[in-house]
């Protein structure tokens, strides 16, 4: 017997940037269950996005500075952080266009020891 395994695309975890928010599919909104904000960063040198989620325990003990925490909506099925500055920043660094609604779907990776979710883009 010669199988073809297919991939189990459900499972595969993925941000997509649109011009003014950054959406996660069901299977990145995991790591992002009981959480209402995260820190989004950029490592232009490795052409990544990173997205950490704050706990309530880091929210209460202001670890974080209010102006870097980005709300997180969590929906049935995908999780949405509006932030058109964000967005703004990686168009003009990796020359994304978003003219006739175009929006870019990167495939995500977990870090547990950093927790922090790692698009490659």
């Amino acid at each position: 017997m010669n199988f073809e395994w297919s991939t189990n695309d459900i499972a595969t975890m993925t941000v997509t940037v649109y011009e003014t928010n950054l959406t996660l599919n069901k299977a990145a909104c995991m790591h992002f269950e009981d959480v209402n904000y995260v820190l989004l960063g950029i490592d232009r040198n490795a052409r990544q996005i990173g997205i950490k989620p704050v706990t309530k325990q880091e929210l209460d003990e202001n670890i974080y500075p209010a102006s870097q925490l980005h709300r997180i909506s969590l929906g049935k099925s995908y999780g949405r952080i509006s932030n058109k500055s964000f967005v703004y920043d990686l168009a003009q660094e990796f020359g994304l266009d978003f003219s006739d609604n175009q929006c870019y779907k990167y495939k995500a990776t977990y870090d547990v020891v950093h927790s922090i979710m790692i698009a490659q883009l």
